[in-house]
């Protein structure tokens, strides 16, 4: 079996070029230990260079100059040959600036594949979208109203913490039509479990105001809490994403569509708060956003369509974009 390390994701604007990994930001590339992604208390890391990185996250298990590099140009004049020659476990570092150079490099995979070679990825999903060889999608991102239950209003469930994320949810609480719903987590360090009493009023808040036609945007405080060690910053962490599923959970059975911001957020949605064991992709209403329908059988949100929103993707209006396009504002 090979080990694959690919933090490739175009539309979330990061790219690969000679191992280390760049975020676009305001059109130039910046090594990705330089942005706030990587002073996050739990998943921080100190590398761009992603033999490094493999390093650092294995704590030294896999050592930087035992990583195989695919660079630009092995990947663009094919990496077949090389794939094959592989054995052992070897871990590998692939490059890719375009969704073609990962389109050549997963037909390479593929036809290694076929000939009995196993491939392991840990990788962000571009890579999945060139395995997959995903046709267009059915419905453009900006007619995806189509798929909303009834022209009903929606939710929006918003967990992220990091700037991006705290600057879109203050252009979305600007659109009309929606109505903000902040859940004081901060109130979870209290001595007396405040669980049941934020549930209960968020709840309120949240069915008043889709009766009222609008759409709750259901979001956690937005100032950052600092904890002793990582393990009570993970576990304030798992009260907070309980307390958001029971709100998932607790939503208007009518609802029109469901938004969720954060890419831990919309795990815990999909494979929690719905309690999801398969979906259907519809494909992308934002780039890197992608929107899947739950099953018809499901016992309280059939058919429902859910975008799920990473928290590094998008632009200052990206959450209020996807929004207006479902509702139609």
């Amino acid at each position: 079996m090979l080990i694959f390390s690919s933090r490739l994701f175009f539309e979330g604007g990061r790219i690969t070029r000679d191992s280390i990994h760049y975020l676009i930001v305001d059109g130039v590339p910046k090594p990705v230990h330089e942005t706030e992604f990587a002073r996050d208390s739990v998943f921080g890391y100190h590398h761009s260079y992603l033999p490094k990185y493999v390093e650092e996250k294995t704590q030294g298990r896999i050592h930087a100059d035992s990583v195989k590099r695919f660079l630009l140009a092995d990947i663009r004049n094919g990496s077949l040959e090389t794939l094959m020659s592989l054995s052992g476990n070897q871990c590998c570092v692939v490059d890719g600036e375009t969704q073609a150079d990962l389109d050549r490099f997963a037909q390479d995979v593929l036809a290694a594949a076929s000939q009995g070679k196993r491939f392991l990825f840990r990788s962000a999903a571009s890579i999945l979208t060139a395995l997959a060889a995903l046709p267009p999608q059915a419905i453009a991102p900006e007619n995806m109203a189509e798929y909303v239950r009834n022209g009903k209003p929606g939710a929006v469930i918003v967990g992220s913490h990091v700037k991006k994320t705290t600057q879109q949810l203050e252009a979305l609480l600007q659109a009309e039509g929606t109505f903000g719903v902040e859940v004081e987590v901060a109130r979870l360090l209290d001595d007396v479990d405040q669980s049941a009493a934020l549930l209960s009023e968020a709840l309120e808040k949240v069915h008043t105001a889709h009766a009222g036609g609008k759409t709750p945007v259901v979001y956690t405080s937005r100032q950052e809490l600092t904890f002793k060690d990582v393990n009570t910053r993970l576990e304030f962490g798992t009260k907070v994403s309980r307390l958001l599923m029971d709100v998932v959970k607790g939503l208007p059975a009518d609802l029109g569509f469901l938004i969720s911001k954060g890419g831990i957020t919309s795990n815990d949605v999909l494979s929690t708060g719905l309690a999801l064991t398969s979906a259907r992709l519809l494909g992308q209403i934002l780039p890197g956003c992608s929107m899947v329908r739950t099953p018809s059988d499901h016992p309280q949100f059939p058919n429902l369509p859910v975008v799920l929103f990473p928290g590094n993707v998008g632009d200052a209006n990206g959450l209020a974009t996807v929004y207006q396009r479902l509702s139609q504002e």
